[in-house]
C-alpha cells in the first residue's frame, strides 16, 4: 500500500501516514522523533484516492489512544474493543435459571426479615450501631 497521508475529517491537519495495512486494519504511523504505529479499522477510514489520502472519521485523540502496534502484529481483538466493535456481551451458562436466583433472593431476604436481621441503615455510624441501638433502648 502506498503512503497515505491521514488526515481528520474535517482536514483539520495530517495525523500521520498509513504505512501498512494488515488484515481489516489501516496501520497510521506518527510522531517525529518518536514514532508510533496505531491500527485504525477500515471502517472508519475513507481512501481518497484523488487527493492520496485516508481520511479519518473518528477523533486523533481516539486513534493516538488505540492500542499500538508492534513487531508481533496487531491485536483485533483489543483494536475492536478500543473502537466499539468488539462484542461485549457476557453469555448467560447454559444452567443459569434467572427464576431461581430470584426465588432464592426473595426467601433469604423474607428470612433475614422475620428473624430480625434487616434495620435501618446505620448510615455513617458503621460499627457503632449496637451501641446506639442499645443507648436508644435504656433512654425509652
Amino acid at each position: 500500500m502506498e503512503r497515505l497521508d491521514v488526515v481528520t475529517h474535517d482536514d483539520e491537519k495530517v495525523v500521520g501516514h498509513v504505512v501498512d495495512k494488515i488484515g481489516s486494519n489501516y496501520i497510521v504511523e506518527h510522531g517525529h522523533l518518536r514514532k508510533t504505529k496505531h491500527a485504525l479499522p477500515e471502517q472508519f477510514g475513507r481512501v481518497d484516492e484523488a487527493g492520496g489520502r485516508l481520511v479519518i472519521l473518528v477523533s486523533k485523540e481516539l486513534l493516538e489512544g488505540s492500542p499500538k502496534v508492534h513487531d508481533d502484529g496487531v491485536d483485533e481483538q483489543a483494536v475492536a474493543a478500543h473502537y466499539g466493535l468488539a462484542d461485549t456481551t457476557v453469555d448467560e451458562p447454559a444452567d443459569y435459571d434467572d427464576e431461581a436466583v430470584i426465588e432464592e433472593r426473595i426467601a433469604q431476604y423474607e428470612g433475614a426479615e422475620s428473624s430480625g436481621g434487616i434495620r435501618e441503615s446505620p448510615a455513617l455510624l458503621g460499627d457503632r450501631y449496637e451501641d446506639t441501638v442499645v443507648e436508644r433502648e435504656r433512654e425509652d
